[in-house]
């Protein structure tokens, strides 16, 4: 049988302009679908399947140069000590430059759908090119939008800084709990870091 939600997809990706621009970056990089069930558990539950890391990729092609962006607390990668800024090697025994079908499928699958109670190993590098290798069981996670509020001294005052990933339900109690905490610490400047925020709902 033909699985209707990915012959909507393809339809989706066909209807996607595959022009680029003048530096080579597709012009549409930011269409996408997702399935109802998965975008209604994350947008008000924060609720995602995979292990708790947060991949930035730096090309579709190889060299892909795969990195740790974040990593939720209290999640599988957390607990492997999975840190920002780790280099992704491979996934499942499959170089993460693979260019071959089975290899992309293998890497896709491992970074951006993997399947809960599955266990995938990866081999991690640090800035120091030393490789690790570490395996993962994915589950249901519970994403933390709200991260590493802290205060900063500077020679011009007391300034608040926190990453802000997603605009989910759940990140509103942790803005406001962030917030509260940042002007009982006496800050006049805060530094809001969305680097890595996709967007979501808009009224937050």
């Amino acid at each position: 049988l033909t699985s209707v939600p990915l012959s909507l997809d393809n339809y989706f990706e066909a209807l996607k302009t595959r022009q680029r621009t003048a530096s080579g970056k597709l012009k549409d990089e930011f269409s996408f679908t997702f399935p109802t069930a998965e975008w209604e558990a994350l947008s008000g539950s924060g609720i995602v399947a995979g292990f708790g890391a947060e991949w930035i990729l730096g090309s579709s092609t190889p060299p892909r140069n795969v990195r740790v962006a974040y990593v939720d607390p209290g999640t599988p990668a957390a607990s492997q000590a999975v840190t920002r800024g780790l280099r992704v090697v491979s996934v499942n025994g499959v170089s993460i430059d693979d260019n071959t079908s089975a290899g992309i499928a293998t890497i896709n699958e491992g970074l951006f759908s993997p399947v809960s109670g599955r266990s995938y190993t990866f081999v991690f590098a640090d800035l120091s090119s030393m490789q690790r290798a570490v395996s993962m069981t994915a589950g249901q996670i519970t994403k933390t939008p709200v991260q590493n509020v802290r205060t900063i001294d500077t020679p011009s005052g007391r300034v608040g800084y926190m990453t802000f990933n997603d605009h989910i339900l759940p990140a509103e109690g942790q803005l406001v709990g962030a917030f509260t905490q940042l002007a009982s610490a006496g800050v006049s400047d805060v530094v809001l870091d969305l680097r890595y925020n996709g967007g979501g709902f808009l009224y937050l």
